[in-house]
């Protein structure tokens, strides 16, 4: 965009845009432990006549205290009967394998319960998780001797880390759902893929805190676990904790320089210290990587134009638009790109496409009414369209400037004082010239007013 308006065109960013290691949809708060026992009531109802003194969900913890609190050692197995709502014997399937772990219990002076309706839990004191390991096998060949029905097991030990004993009974289950990213019929020992799957629940859910607290346990169980370090960087990210950030992420990249999401996240913490060249750097090295990343190729664009280079932004930003034509936010630096090097034609076209996408994106609706106003038509529509990008997002400085210098061209300067007094308070600091300038010429008004009544 020409001179006199390219100091509208800047957007703050924000620490939602790291990459992670999985998806990042919010899901509810993990639950972890025993379910409630009404929740369980077929299968304790279907075991109890069989084998005696079942223990419920809601007595685990209990037991825990009582049979394994002066246990040095001990392991839990939590088995959960796959697609127990498909089996043509359901109630069989239950009694089956609630056999072969009852007689291995007893054999290894172990014991047992119902963890959840599809779940049962087996605690075997003074051994590792081998011995979980070898009774889930033996569940596993004796039940296909008999059935088609399949169980997933999730195994954790104790003593690991600082856990408390209650504690190894929920890092059995985040085993287990550490053992279902392999589908039925699988078993998981619980480690540091576990603890970061865990971790990951934590973040998706929205408790970061929590997330750091999975993370690091995950470190001390493997301290060059990339996901983990990466995922660690991107809550302390989160948290605007740079500096502890960028250590995660460069070393993730000093364990693998070819990690492409430690390599984005550190030009992103970068980018956000301001440090503008290395993170140009960076964005373009995850490019080499992967030159189907739409966010490195937008946020190279994003720094050329912070920095001025905006020929050199094109090139970055019409190949993001290519890798996803579905980002409001890179046609709408398009638009000011194209603005800014005097394609007006192709900046309204870019303008128009980001609200289509969009119909709430404040800044290009006001980036259009501000290029109407500049090539001097439509200007009913471009004062409506600034307007009405105020309306949509008062706290955006941006938008308040602009619509400060529509009603400044027209000589309304006490509505453009008003603007531009937000968009400063909004942490838009150009405004304060026009504040100046309006304030001066209402001074140098109000003297000469003064001079005429003399």
């Amino acid at each position: 965009m020409r001179e006199q308006c390219r100091e509208v065109n800047r957007s703050k960013t924000t620490s939602s845009a790291f990459l992670l290691s999985r998806s990042e949809p919010c899901g509810p708060m993990p639950e972890y432990g025993p379910g409630p026992d009404r929740g369980a009531e077929w299968t304790i109802q279907t075991l109890s006549g069989v084998f005696a003194g079942v223990i419920p969900p809601g007595r685990l913890f209990e037991e825990i205290s009582s049979r394994l609190s002066a246990e040095d050692r001990f392991a839990v197995m939590i088995i959960r009967f796959d697609d127990l709502h498909l089996s043509s014997g359901p109630e069989a399937f239950v009694l089956e394998t609630a056999g072969i772990l009852d007689a291995a219990c007893r054999e290894r002076n172990g014991f047992w319960g119902v963890y959840n309706h599809d779940m049962l839990a087996c605690f075997l004191p003074g051994t590792d998780s081998t011995g979980c390991v070898d009774i889930a096998q033996m569940v596993r060949h004796k039940l296909s001797e008999q059935r088609n029905d399949t169980v997933t097991a999730g195994i954790a030990e104790y003593p690991m880390l600082e856990y408390s004993r209650e504690e190894i009974l929920k890092n059995a289950q985040k085993a287990l759902e550490h053992a279902e990213f392999f589908g039925p019929d699988s078993r998981v020992v619980c480690d540091s893929v576990s603890l970061n799957i865990s971790g990951d629940k934590y973040y998706q859910a929205g408790d970061v805190d929590a997330a750091v607290g999975e993370f690091k346990k995950a470190l001390e169980l493997d301290a060059i676990n990339i996901n983990v370090l990466n995922s660690l960087g991107v809550c302390y990210g989160v948290q605007e904790d740079f500096d502890l950030a960028l250590q995660c992420f460069e070393g993730a990249m000093e364990l693998d320089p070819g990690e492409i999401m430690a390599v984005y996240n550190a030009g992103y913490v970068h980018l956000w210290k301001g440090n503008y060249d290395r993170a140009l750097d960076l964005f373009l090295q995850a490019a080499d990587i992967d030159e189907n990343l739409f966010e490195a190729a937008f946020q190279a664009g994003r720094i050329c134009m912070e920095t001025g280079r905006s020929e050199q932004a094109k090139k970055y930003l019409e190949k993001a638009v290519k890798l996803n034509d579905s980002s409001s936010a890179a046609f709408r630096y398009l638009g000011d790109c194209y603005a800014e090097t005097d394609r007006d034609g192709d900046a309204s076209t870019a303008y128009k496409t980001a609200l289509k996408i969009r119909p709430d994106d404040a800044e290009a609706l006001s980036a259009l009414g501000l290029l109407y106003e500049i090539q001097g038509r439509n200007a009913d529509i471009a004062l409506m369209f600034c307007r009405r990008a105020v309306e949509m997002s008062p706290e955006n400085g941006i938008s308040r400037h602009r619509l400060g210098r529509l009603y400044y061209n027209r000589g309304m300067n006490e509505e453009a004082l008003t603007e531009f007094e937000a968009a400063r308070a909004c942490g838009h600091q150009e405004s304060g010239e026009y504040v100046e300038l309006i304030q001066e010429d209402k001074g140098s008004r109000l003297k000469l007013q003064g001079t005429s009544m003399d």
